[in-house]
């Protein structure tokens, strides 16, 4: 029976109470109270006679118009099992084995995560990010705030993508890009034992079957990276630069050879940061906190000046305005074009005989190329941006012949 009252703000409320089942509501007029009780009482004697065929073709609209999900449920109605019989069986069939080794994708195509959950069921379907979630509240060591900023630096990489969809390539691809970007190995390994605890945790809750971070290894800063190029690969690099499908990419390896910039450095350049009249740039955010003047020769002037555009827009802009240009595939490209190897090259007995050759390289070049022209480290050092010489020590390259000449010379100083 239906029992509408009026309220002393003026609203009425209905109160339904048929077959144990209560349910109320207020509504600012008396019909509308009155039609809603109505609706409740067809409901509650409906909905135990509806069949199977008749609860499955009902959409969502139509469950909440005649009271809700819940007033099913209280009717003995179960209506996520009945809706979704099929899917449950199939998903029921599976062994446990065979739930973790399903793929976000047919996950979805069987009804999605929530109906996983809802069946009781355990599933790989955690993000990067849930997983960091749960990782951080279970640490229990001293600086936890750190150890929160370290987390988040790789959610702002991998945040979104699934546990499992990550594999040793993409790990390997961010670093080399870390690498690139002239950040020390030690950082490296800082950032990538973080990574790497987080899926030793994620291992442990069976989210992912191993920890892919294990098998990414970063170079020791202590080992000296030799590779620079001669005058003929230079010139073919260049050269296949100039033929890239991206317009650009001459213009950015230019730069890095001539002024021995970062890469992160040269992507961030905005066009109102060339000093046309005086054949430069300042760069106010370096690696190493401190400000830089860049200097241009005549051939990266000619080729600003080709290219040159109007407004605050960056030099290198990808297909976002706002963001870098992606060069990986263009550099690759010319690196083939040029052929140099853009992996190691070893010896039959493994050992390397020769490295491979990364944007980072054309750094080591720079800095090579004032040692053999005889400038002194410290200025080396200023024009690379470094704070430390032995940091400068380590880009420089000598070749055979600078080193006999310069034995050759203290030879002579011992008059020998």
């Amino acid at each position: 029976m239906a029992y509408i009252r009026p309220l002393a703000n003026g609203n009425f409320r209905a109160d339904v109470r048929m077959k144990g089942i209560v349910k109320n509501k207020t509504f600012p007029t008396e019909k509308l109270a009155q039609a809603w009780a109505d609706k409740i009482e067809r409901s509650i004697k409906t909905i135990p006679n509806l069949e199977a065929t008749q609860l499955i073709a009902l959409s969502d609209t139509d469950i909440e118009a005649m009271g809700g999900a819940e007033l099913f449920a209280q009717l003995g109605v179960d209506l996520f099992t009945i809706r979704n019989q099929a899917r449950l069986e199939a998903i029921n069939a599976l062994s446990k084995k065979e739930l973790l080794q399903l793929s976000p994708q047919e996950i979805e195509n069987m009804g999605g995560a929530e109906l996983f959950l809802q069946a009781g069921k355990r599933i790989r379907y955690k993000t990067f990010r849930e997983v960091c979630g749960e990782y951080l509240s279970k640490w229990n060591k001293k600086d936890y705030r750190n150890q929160m900023a370290r987390v988040g630096y790789w959610c702002d990489i991998f945040g979104d993508r699934f546990m499992t969809d990550l594999d040793v390539f993409d790990i390997r691809e961010h670093i080399d890009s870390m690498i690139d970007d002239d950040i020390r190995g030690t950082t490296i390994n800082r950032k990538k034992a973080v990574l790497s605890s987080v899926f030793k945790y994620a291992v442990s809750r069976g989210y992912v079957d191993t920890n892919v971070v294990r098998d990414v290894v970063v170079e020791n800063d202590t080992k000296q990276r030799d590779r620079v190029l001669s005058a003929e690969e230079r010139q073919r690099l260049l050269n296949a630069c100039r033929e890239s499908h991206w317009d650009k990419l001459y213009l950015l390896v230019l730069m890095a050879m001539t002024t021995g910039a970062r890469k992160g450095e040269l992507l961030k350049l905005r066009w109102c940061d060339i000093d046309f009249k005086n054949n430069s740039t300042y760069l106010a955010d370096t690696k190493n906190g401190e400000a830089k003047e860049l200097h241009f020769p005549p051939a990266v002037m000619t080729e600003l000046k080709r290219l040159q555009e109007v407004g605050s827009g960056l030099l290198f802009a990808g297909g976002n305005p706002s963001e870098p240009m992606d060069f990986r595939k263009a550099w690759n490209k010319a690196l083939k074009m040029a052929d140099i190897s853009e992996k190691d090259i070893l010896n039959p007995d493994g050992s390397v005989k020769i490295e491979k050759f990364t944007f980072h390289c054309l750094r080591h070049g720079f800095c090579s190329a004032l040692s053999d022209s005889g400038k002194e480290i410290n200025q080396i050092a200023k024009l690379a941006g470094h704070k430390s010489i032995q940091t400068t020590m380590r880009y420089i390259h000598q070749g055979r012949e600078q080193k006999r000449q310069i034995v050759n010379e203290l030879a002579q100083a011992f008059s020998l």
